[in-house]
C-alpha cells in the first residue's frame, strides 16, 4: 500500500485531490528533494512536528531544523539521518525509532519512522518521502513496563536471595538445636533412672512430661527441616505416570494399609510432569493423613482424576471423622494442628508440606470436608509445565 501510496506522490504530486487524499492520513508524510529540502508535507506532519507548512518547506535535514535523536537521546549523525541514508545508499529505511523535540518545546516525541526513494530516469535517487507516526505514549507504556520488569526481576532475586539465606539458616537452626535438646533428653533419662525410686509419683510425672515434651521438639524440629529443603529443579521434570507411582507407594505402605484395614480404590490417573520423588512424598502423606483420622470404621480411600481448563485434577477422598469448614485453609499451614497431641500424633507439618510441594508445581491444594462425613483433598497440576528455575 505504501508503494502504490509513493507512485502516486510521485506520478502526481501537484494534484490537488492527491494532496487531500494524503491529508486525510493519521499518519505524517514529507516529501524530500535531492538537497534535502522539504517539497511537500501533509497535515498530520505538521501537527507531530508543531511546524507549519511554510516552516516545514524552508526547513531542511541539513540546517538542524529536523534532526533526530537515537533512542540514547543523541542526535543521530548526519549519515544515520534516514533521508541521508535513502540518498546516499538508494535503498529504504523501515521502522526507525526516534526521538524529535518539538520547535519552542522541550517535549521529546518518539516517531516510527519509514523513508522511501523515488527514483528519477536515470535511475538515480530524485526524491525521498518520509512517513512517520507518532508512538510517544507507546514508547512511554514501553519504558515503564521495561521499568517495572526491571524491579521485578530485583525483586524475584532479591527473594531467591531470602529463601536461600532462610533455607540455610533453618538448616544450621534446626542442627544446632538438636544437640542441647539431645543433652536434655539424657540427663532427663538420667535423671529418672538414678533417682526414680526417691521421687514421689508427682515428681516422675513431671519428668515423663518433660521427657515427651523434648520429644516432641525433635519432631518439631525434624519436620522443620524436611519442610525448608524442598526446592524443585525444572530441568528435573520428567513424564510421571502416576498409575505406576501409587502402585510403588502402595508397595512401601503395604504393612501400614494391612494393619489398619484400609481399603484402597485407586481410578485411571494421568501421566503428570513432574518431581515423581515429591509425588511419592504427597501421596504417601495424604494416604498417611486419612488412616490417622479414621473413624470408627475401617479406612476407604478413594484416589481419582478429572481433566479441566487445562490442569489435572486429582482427588484424594476417605470416611474419617472429617474438617470443620472454618479450617479447610488453615491446615495447610505451617504446624497447624486441630486436635490435642494425646489424641493424635505428629506437629501440623504434613499438609504444609503437601501444599509446598503442589506449589511447586505450579498447582493449588485444597479440601471439602464436613465433621463426620470424611474428607476429600484436591490438587491440581497444569497439564503443561513450563519453566527451567528454580524454585
Amino acid at each position: 500500500m505504501q508503494e502504490r501510496l509513493l507512485n502516486t506522490i510521485s506520478f502526481a504530486e501537484n494534484s490537488e485531490r492527491t494532496k487531500d487524499f494524503i491529508d486525510l492520513l493519521k499518519v505524517g508524510v514529507i516529501l524530500y528533494g535531492k538537497n534535502t529540502r522539504v517539497l511537500y508535507c501533509n497535515k498530520a506532519a505538521q501537527k507531530i512536528l508543531g511546524l507549519d507548512e511554510e516552516e516545514l518547506c524552508s526547513a531542511s535535514v541539513s540546517k538542524g531544523r529536523l534532526n533526530f535523536m537515537d533512542i540514547d537521546g543523541s542526535l543521530l549523525p548526519w549519515e544515520s539521518q534516514p533521508v541521508h541514508r535513502v540518498l546516499s545508499s538508494g535503498k529504504p529505511v523501515s521502522n526507525l525509532v526516534a526521538g524529535y523535540i518539538k520547535t519552542n518545546s522541550d517535549q521529546k516525541q518518539w516517531l516510527l519512522i519509514n523513508a522511501d526513494p523515488l527514483f528519477g530516469e536515470d535511475g538515480h535517487v530524485k526524491e525521498v518521502v518520509c512517513s512517520f507516526t507518532d508512538i510517544t505514549e507507546h514508547k512511554l507504556v514501553e519504558e515503564k513496563l521495561t521499568s517495572l520488569y526491571q524491579n521485578l526481576e530485583i525483586r524475584a532475586f532479591e527473594l531467591a536471595c531470602s529463601n536461600v539465606d532462610m533455607e540455610r539458616f533453618v538448616y544450621v537452626a534446626t542442627h544446632h538445636l538438636q544437640e542441647p535438646l539431645r543433652s536434655i533428653n539424657s540427663f532427663l533419662q538420667l535423671l529418672k533412672k538414678r533417682y526414680e525410686d526417691r521421687l514421689d509419683e508427682q515428681a516422675a510425672e513431671y519428668i515423663q512430661y518433660a521427657v515427651e515434651g523434648s520429644k516432641r521438639i525433635k519432631k518439631l524440629i525434624l519436620d522443620l527441616l524436611e519442610y525448608s529443603k524442598f526446592t524443585i529443579d525444572r530441568e528435573g521434570f520428567s513424564s510421571v505416570d502416576m498409575n505406576k507411582l501409587l502402585q510403588e507407594v502402595t508397595g512401601t505402605l503395604s504393612n501400614y494399609l494391612e494393619k489398619n484395614n484400609v481399603q484402597l480404590s485407586i481410578g485411571n490417573l494421568p501421566v503428570v510432569f513432574a518431581d515423581g520423588a515429591l509425588m511419592q512424598q504427597l501421596f504417601m502423606h495424604l494416604i498417611r493423613n486419612a488412616v490417622k483420622y479414621k473413624s470408627d470404621q475401617p479406612p476407604v480411600i478413594k484416589i481419582n482424576s478429572s481433566n479441566r481448563d487445562e490442569k489435572y485434577i486429582i482427588s484424594v477422598s476417605d470416611n474419617g471423622i472429617g474438617i470443620d469448614p472454618d479450617y479447610s485453609e488453615k491446615i495447610f499451614n505451617l504446624f497447624q494442628r486441630l486436635h490435642q497431641h494425646e489424641a493424635y500424633e505428629g506437629t501440623g507439618v504434613g499438609l504444609a508440606i503437601c501444599e509446598k510441594i503442589i506449589r511447586l508445581h505450579r498447582g493449588t491444594i485444597w479440601v471439602e470436608s464436613e465433621p463426620g462425613k470424611g474428607s476429600t483433598f484436591h490438587f491440581t497440576i497444569p497439564v503443561k509445565q513450563t519453566g527451567h528455575e528454580k524454585v
